[in-house]
C-alpha cells in the first residue's frame, strides 16, 4: 500500500508539471481596456445646452486601449456610407494618448472592462491594432462594420471572443450595448475588473 501511494504521488507530480508547461503564460502587467461610452440624449429641459449624439440612447461608442493608447474605429472626415463600399472606403482607426486618465471625463457615462492578456495575446492584439491603424480593413457603414463590430473583430483575433465572420459581427454586434453585455458576462465568469462612471443628470442615458 505504501508503495502504491508513492507511485500515485509521482504521477500527480508529473501531471502538475505538464499542466504548468501547457498553460499559457500570463503576465499580470499585460492587459487591454475596452471602453464603452453609453448612448444618451438630452433631457427635454436641457436641449438648448446639451448636444444630440449619433444613435441617441442606442448609440454610444466603444474603443480599445493598449499601452495608454486608445484605438477607436469610425468614419473618416465625419462621413460614412449606408452600405459598405470596398473601392471607396470612408473609415479609419483613430488613436489618442490616454496618459493614464479616465476614458471619458466631463460627466459622461461609461464602463471599462480590463482584460488580462498572455504575452502571445498581447503581441497579437498589438500587431492587429497597428495594422488596422495603418490601413483600415473595412469601410465604416451604417449597415456594416461600425465601432462595436470592429471591436468584436479585434477581440476575436486576440482569442478573447470566438472568431466569426464579419457578417456575423455586423448582425450580432450592431451597437455597443450588444458587445458590452457579452463582456460583462465574461467579466463575471473570469473575474475581470470593471470600472464604471455615472453620467451627468442633464442627459437620459441607456441602461444595461
Amino acid at each position: 500500500m505504501k508503495y502504491d501511494f508513492w507511485i500515485v504521488l509521482k504521477y500527480l507530480a508529473y501531471i502538475l508539471i505538464f499542466v504548468s508547461f501547457a498553460a499559457p503564460a500570463q503576465n499580470d502587467s499585460l492587459f487591454i481596456k475596452v471602453h464603452f461610452l453609453y448612448g444618451s440624449r438630452p433631457l427635454k429641459q436641457f436641449k438648448s445646452t446639451e448636444t444630440k449624439h449619433f444613435g441617441g440612447k442606442h448609440g454610444g461608442h466603444v474603443s480599445i486601449e493598449l499601452d495608454n493608447v486608445d484605438y477607436g474605429f469610425g468614419p473618416s472626415n465625419g462621413s460614412f456610407h449606408l452600405f459598405a463600399h470596398k473601392k471607396k472606403p470612408r473609415s479609419s482607426f483613430d488613436t489618442k494618448n490616454s496618459e493614464g486618465k479616465p476614458a471619458y471625463m466631463g460627466g459622461w457615462k461609461y464602463a471599462s472592462v480590463w482584460i488580462p492578456l498572455t504575452e502571445e495575446q498581447y503581441d497579437r492584439v498589438k500587431q492587429v491594432l497597428e495594422n488596422y491603424t495603418n490601413k483600415s480593413p473595412y469601410d465604416y457603414a451604417f449597415f456594416g462594420m461600425r465601432c462595436a463590430s470592429a471591436t468584436h473583430d479585434i477581440l476575436a483575433q486576440t482569442g478573447i471572443l470566438k472568431s466569426r465572420s464579419n457578417f456575423y459581427y455586423i448582425l450580432t454586434t450592431f451597437y455597443p450595448k450588444k458587445l458590452r453585455k457579452r463582456l460583462f458576462r465574461l467579466a463575471e465568469t473570469r473575474s475581470y475588473k470593471i470600472i464604471k462612471q455615472e453620467g451627468r443628470t442633464t442627459r437620459k442615458w441607456e441602461k444595461d
